[in-house]
């Protein structure tokens, strides 16, 4: 049974990376595309495929490029004939006059070398040799653009960090900000479901696992591929390197999980002045939150549109409107493709697409149901109220006035949020099952509001002060942010967590309102047993409105069994968490009057 699911996965994450839309299924698009090796850093041969509007080339136009580690295109292992791998986006964008240049990142594909991590640095150089040999291309007008999903989507905004002149804009898409808070290690904890996973498919796609996948990358004109695929044996074991990096200053691969982050390169991407449109979705792992802080920190002219929706825009994602079934998201897939082909003909073909009128945030209100605008982030408006943790499972805006209040938790390891939440959709599964938590409810800790006399809107990022102690050295904390409906029934809307040991807080070189955790080695302070200790942490950015009354609940528990690796893996700990005058725990909520 485990396999089957495994299968059933797989094949939905190879359709959306290597999926083929059905109107590329053309004989003359196909025959459009060539196949190049490009050297880039000490000479390493990157494979490329070049396609050409209506197969015109001679003909100057503008390029969009993709770097990617899912395969630039395929073939047929049997016969080495190439299969038609464009996807609704690619055919999109060669219909409206652009060339698209695919590639395989180092080690991956048909490309050669060793990976020597993932967003490495080195990377970052390739990308920059490619720009070169693409403008120096006759078929190239000069100006460049990128685009991506998820990887790919990564790759096109640290295309800005090679400081190159061709760059002239880019649409990171569903991307990766710091690998490490997500999504490899969200609150210093191993998300094996989801890096486990992956790294069993990239490990296949890097040996062009053609016996498994049923298909072969797409090899260049008619060199063999076994000298390519034979430098990528020594890649490094994705998921092997995550389990043994724990600190975000640990080695994944030849670098640090820092090295390996876009935000790495801040300085770089800002000075590039590049303009960026940046889609993610609210339910996204961390997309939100980085769209958000490259918006607050980033000197790029910005449009930021965050979805209700799964990794990659596929499927809609609210829990007032999904159930168990998936739903066509929005904005629709059209719209999104259009909004992405007015930003690159605005800025590479100078067409006055309106792109400088567009608000700087159109963020998409849970409850409401409704997309809202801002120019700002946090919008006008915005005023911190705290909720604290009371009696009876009561959330209070009063402060607790008794000199004594505790509630002990016995960890419940069987507490989950699903296989199909916010980080399993970054295998392309859409969110499901996250409109009635009441079940799930009765496992943690739970504090509930009153039903409100008014509506509520929430737009930020909450955070959760506890003071709290374990009976054991080793555990983790999460805390769901849910809304309860007069029925009682409840909602899940956002959520946060830590692994005790990186309890100490850091300043925030990014934020003056959201708690930091440095996760390095040095700042990590192991637990001591059965005694209180103060520990506050982020939840994920959201914007909801809870309706007149309705309720807001939040939910405490040591464990995600479907997402994280169990924290102790033996014992089960007692937490007791402390809500009196002297030892406060609340919640902090981002408030819109």
């Amino acid at each position: 049974m485990k396999n089957l699911r495994f299968v059933v996965l797989l094949l939905a994450f190879l359709s959306y990376h290597l999926g083929y839309a059905q109107d590329a299924l053309k004989e003359d698009i196909l025959a459009s595309a060539e196949s190049y090796y490009v050297p880039a850093v000490d000479g390493t041969k990157l494979a490329v495929d070049v396609y050409f509007p209506k197969g015109d080339r001679e003909q100057q136009w503008p390029v969009l490029l993709e770097l990617t580690r899912y395969w630039r295109s395929t073939e047929n292992p049997e016969t080495g004939e190439p299969n038609p791998s464009l996807r609704a986006i690619d055919s999109f964008f060669l219909k409206n006059d652009y060339i698209l240049v695919k590639v395989d990142v180092r080690g991956t594909g048909a490309s050669y070398g060793r990976r020597p991590g993932e967003y490495t640095p080195i990377e970052v150089q390739d990308a920059g040799y490619v720009v070169e040999w693409v403008v120096n291309q006759a078929w190239s007008d000069g100006s460049v653009g990128a685009y991506g999903t998820s990887y790919s989507g990564t790759t096109a905004e640290l295309l800005c960090a090679t400081g190159h002149e061709a760059v002239k804009a880019v649409v990171p898409g569903w991307s990766d900000f710091d690998i490490y808070e997500s999504p490899g290690r969200p609150y210093g904890m191993l998300a094996s479901s989801f890096v486990a996973e992956w790294s069993k498919v990239v490990d296949w796609l890097d040996n062009n696992a053609t016996d498994i996948l049923k298909m072969g990358v797409r090899r260049v004109t008619d060199e063999s591929l076994s000298e390519a695929i034979g430098e990528h044996e020594d890649n490094p074991d994705v998921f092997e390197k995550a389990s043994q990096s724990k600190y975000k200053d640990s080695k994944f691969g030849d670098f640090s999980h820092a090295e390996c982050s876009p935000v790495y390169w801040k300085d770089e991407i800002s000075a590039s002045g590049v303009p960026m449109l940046v889609l993610a979705s609210w339910m996204d792992a961390g997309t939100a939150e980085g769209a958000l802080l490259r918006l607050q920190n980033y000197d790029n002219p910005q449009k930021v549109v965050l979805m209700p929706t799964s990794h990659g825009g596929k499927f809609h994602a609210s829990p007032f409107i999904v159930s168990d079934q998936a739903l066509a998201p929005v904005p629709s897939t059209l719209e999104q493709l259009q909004l992405q082909l007015d930003f690159f003909d605005h800025y590479l073909k100078h067409k006055d697409k309106g792109v400088d009128e567009w608000p700087a945030v159109s963020y998409y209100n849970f409850g409401e149901e409704v997309f809202n605008t801002t120019e700002n982030w946090p919008p006008e408006g915005q005023s911190r109220i705290k909720y604290y943790l009371s009696s009876k499972g009561r959330l209070d805006t009063s402060p607790p006035s008794v000199s004594s209040g505790m509630d002990v938790y016995q960890v419940d390891y069987s507490v989950t949020t699903g296989t199909n939440n916010r980080w399993s959709t970054q295998m392309g599964r859409p969110i499901l099952n996250l409109d009635n938590r009441n079940a799930v409810d009765s496992l943690m800790l739970t504090y509930t509001t009153e039903p409100f006399s008014e509506d509520v809107q929430i737009t930020g990022t909450p955070a959760v002060t506890l003071n709290l102690s374990s009976t054991h050295a080793e555990g983790a904390v999460l805390v769901y942010l849910e809304d309860v409906a007069p029925d009682g029934r409840s909602r899940y809307l956002t959520e946060g967590g830590l692994l005790f040991e990186h309890r100490k807080l850091s300043e925030n070189p990014l934020s003056e309102v959201v708690p930091y955790h440095s996760f390095t080695q040095t700042d990590a302070i192991p637990m001591p047993v059965n005694e209180a200790q103060e520990i506050t942490f982020k939840l994920w950015p959201t914007s909801v409105l809870i309706q007149k009354g309705h309720s807001l609940r939040i939910a405490i528990a040591g464990t995600d069994k479907d997402t994280f690796d169990r924290v102790p893996r033996e014992g089960t700990p007692a937490y007791t968490i402390y809500r009196h005058k002297d030892s406060a725990s609340f919640l902090d909520l981002p408030i819109i009057e």
